[in-house]
C-alpha cells in the first residue's frame, strides 16, 4: 500500500502544471500594423487615400514628387523589382511599388 502511494506521488509530480492562458493587453497586429476598429488611421498614415489612382500608371520622374504632394506624406520612395531597401517602418513614407515595366503595383505606408 506504502508502495502504491509512492508511485502516486512520483507520477503526479511528473505532470505538467496547468498554467492558465496569457491575457492580451493590447491590441491584435497583423506584422507591426494595428488590426480592428481604429487601425485605419494607422494603416492609411500617409495619406493613401489621396493617390489611390496611381495604381495601374506608369511612374514618371515626378511621380514620387507629385504623390508626395498629393498624399502629404514626409517621405517618398519608389520601389522598384530586386531593390534593396530599409526595413525600418516609418508611418509617414508612402512606398510606391512598381513591376519591371514602371507601373505602379501598390501604394504602402511605412
Amino acid at each position: 500500500m506504502k508502495q502504491l502511494a509512492l508511485m502516486a506521488v512520483a507520477v503526479a509530480g511528473c505532470a505538467e502544471p496547468q498554467i492558465p492562458p496569457p491575457v492580451r493587453t493590447s491590441p491584435p497586429t497583423i506584422g507591426s500594423r494595428p488590426v480592428g476598429p481604429g487601425a485605419a488611421s494607422e494603416i492609411d498614415s500617409c495619406g493613401l487615400g489621396s493617390i489611390a489612382d496611381l495604381v495601374g500608371k506608369a511612374v514618371t520622374e515626378t511621380t514620387a514628387d507629385d504623390a508626395g504632394k498629393r498624399s502629404g506624406a514626409r517621405a517618398v520612395r519608389v520601389i522598384r523589382p530586386g531593390m534593396m531597401v530599409t526595413m525600418d517602418f516609418r508611418p509617414d513614407r508612402l512606398n510606391i511599388d512598381v513591376d519591371d515595366k514602371g507601373i505602379v503595383t501598390n501604394l504602402r505606408c511605412g
